[in-house]
Formats: C-alpha cells, sequence, structure tokens
C-alpha cells in the first residue's frame, strides 16, 4: 500500500465517512457536508483499500469505511501545524489532533462512540457484499455470505427475498451448476422454484 500523502479531495471524503461510516451515499454527504465523493477520490481511497464501494438503489454509489480507513484518518486528524501557520490555523490543528485521541479503533466501537445503533441486516449485507466482491457488480456466493452474517438463516434468507423484491440485490443461479460444492449447494435460496446460489448489487 502506498505512503503518498492522500489529495485534499480524498482527504474530506475519509473524514465524511468517519462521521458516517456505513452505507453512505453521495445525497447524505452532499446534505451533511456540501460536496460530493467523486470518481477519483473513490478510485483514490478504494485502491488503498481505506473504503469500499458498490452500487445500490437507484444505481447510487454506496461507501462503506474500512478498519484502515478509520486507522487513516486518526493519522491524517494528528497532523502538526506548519511552523507559518496562523494562530487560528494552529487552534484548529489542536482540536484535530484531540479528536484523532479520541477516535476508537475500530469501526464497531466508532458506532458506538457516534451514537449509532447497530446496523440493520440488509445494511450488513451489502457490507459484507462489498467486502467480499471481487469486483463491483461481481457474483458473490450465499455460502460465503452466510459465513460472515451472524444471523438466524430463515432472517437472512427473509431479507434477502425482500431485498431482491425491491431491486437492491439480485439472486442468480451458479452457471456451473455441476460444479457446486455441499455447501453453496446448502446455502442456496429458492426463489420463484428454483435455487439461487449468488449475488449480485448492481455495478
Amino acid at each position: 500500500m502506498t505512503n503518498k500523502p492522500l489529495s485534499a479531495r480524498a482527504r474530506r471524503a475519509l473524514v465524511a465517512l468517519v462521521l458516517h461510516p456505513d452505507a453512505t451515499t453521495n445525497r447524505t454527504v452532499h446534505a451533511e457536508f456540501g460536496f460530493k465523493i467523486e470518481s477519483a477520490e473513490r478510485s483514490e481511497l478504494d485502491g488503498r483499500e481505506l473504503i469500499t464501494f458498490s452500487r445500490g438503489p437507484h444505481n447510487a454509489f454506496v461507501h462503506q469505511l474500512t478498519d484502515a480507513g478509520l486507522q487513516q484518518c486518526r493519522e491524517e486528524l494528528s497532523a502538526v501545524a506548519p511552523d507559518d501557520a496562523k494562530p487560528a490555523d494552529r487552534i484548529l490543528f489542536a482540536t484535530w489532533q484531540l479528536l484523532a485521541r479520541t477516535l476508537p479503533d475500530t469501526l464497531p466501537a466508532l458506532r458506538s462512540f457516534l451514537g449509532m445503533s447497530p446496523p440493520s441486516l440488509p445494511e450488513r449485507i451489502l457490507a459484507v457484499y462489498q467486502e467480499l466482491a471481487a469486483r463491483p457488480g461481481g457474483p458473490v456466493g450465499l455460502e460465503k455470505l452466510r459465513e460472515h452474517l451472524d444471523a438466524e438463516r430463515k432472517e437472512v434468507d427473509r431479507t434477502l427475498l425482500e431485498m431482491d423484491g425491491r431491486r437492491e440485490i439480485h439472486l442468480e443461479p451458479d452457471p456451473d451448476r455441476g460444479g457446486l460444492t455441499p455447501e453453496a449447494r446448502e446455502a442456496a435460496i429458492h426463489l420463484a422454484g428454483r435455487p439461487m446460489h449468488l449475488l449480485r448489487v448492481r455495478a
């Protein structure tokens, strides 16, 4: 991973996602902070594994902070004021340093720090998908998804079917039926009488 300093736009996007770490769209970022996370900074942050992203409802980008992104933000906020900084800027840097020392070092602790409720099951499904997908819009096997979700199978199945019905995700059968492992077959969910083995989120 590169040690090159983040661009100013990537840095502000990262700080925004620390304040909104889960399944955050540009609509939220713009409403709260007056800017959008554009392609250049999104690619910069994703390339350094500081965030993940996918496409959500209405084809909107959905951004997810990673633990590495949280650590990077702590480093960015710990920066020392330049020698020629004005007094007001020195106070701002000191405030950032205090925040950096206060920020938790894991995402669950950050959510608690921000007074956030635990993410809903649909949010967790999207977050796991973003973590496991080899590329935006790529397939993820349901057996892999289930391994990362601490939830009852019936609840997961119901939620997956509801999300598919709302077109937030797309469930599909594996075209290589003969190559399926017993675990993949067991993890399948039935939709319209057919076993679905894969999950996609539109890229």
